[in-house]
């Protein structure tokens, strides 16, 4: 399967010369700390623009937008772990939540189904919403219970669902990934009309 990965660009040459390095990751990502691609084009697009202009704006540089591009297949050779959730499904949902909560909140709440330990080794299903940041706030600062969340509302108003991303947790997972390329983006302007209209 192709997968694609959006950064910037000094980044992306460093995957593609160094390898994946999970220290790199952020916590509190959707299916936890890791290294995340999509099958979705469009969507790795959008990310690299975004993850661009963070970059750039903290860094005061002016890189360019880059696509990582990867095959991904499963080896049956190794013991892997593999999560995968339905979309728009209420264990999908909660799954996210969980792992953009603190140790203190799942631990109050005797919280078992996380990533946050890098357990699974994989995981597979669809991408949540903007509001789980501003959710996952409320929860963590003790506004909300997590039993209170609704994870309907991590989904979009027209019922339609976000682009699926895969995520990987440990050295044995990056050993299914080939890194092919990174390619600077072509047609920004295109790929910035469609964020503006998200």
């Amino acid at each position: 399967m192709k997968l694609y990965h959006g950064t910037n660009c000094s980044s992306a040459i460093n995957i593609i010369t160094n390898g994946i390095d999970l220290k790199y990751s952020k916590p509190y990502l959707d299916f936890g700390a890791g290294f995340y691609a999509t099958p979705n084009y469009d969507h790795a697009v959008i990310s690299a623009l975004r993850a661009t202009d963070k970059y750039n704006r903290k860094y005061r540089k002016l890189e360019e937008p880059y696509i990582v591009n990867m095959n991904f297949a499963l080896r049956k050779d190794l013991d892997l772990t593999v999560a995968q959730y339905v979309r728009h499904s209420e264990r999908w949902g909660y799954f996210v939540l969980n792992n953009r909560l603190t140790k203190e909140i799942l631990d109050a709440y005797d919280i078992k189904e996380h990533n946050q330990d890098g357990r699974y080794d994989i995981c597979y299903g669809e991408i949540a919403d903007g509001s789980i940041a501003n959710i996952a706030y409320l929860v963590n600062k003790g506004v909300k219970s997590p039993r209170d969340i609704d994870f309907h509302n991590f989904l979009k108003d027209n019922g339609k669902p976000y682009p699926l991303q895969y995520s990987f947790h440990t050295q044995k997972a990056y050993s299914c990934i080939t890194l092919l390329s990174c390619d600077i983006i072509k047609n920004k302007e295109k790929y910035m009309k469609m964020m503006e209209r998200r």
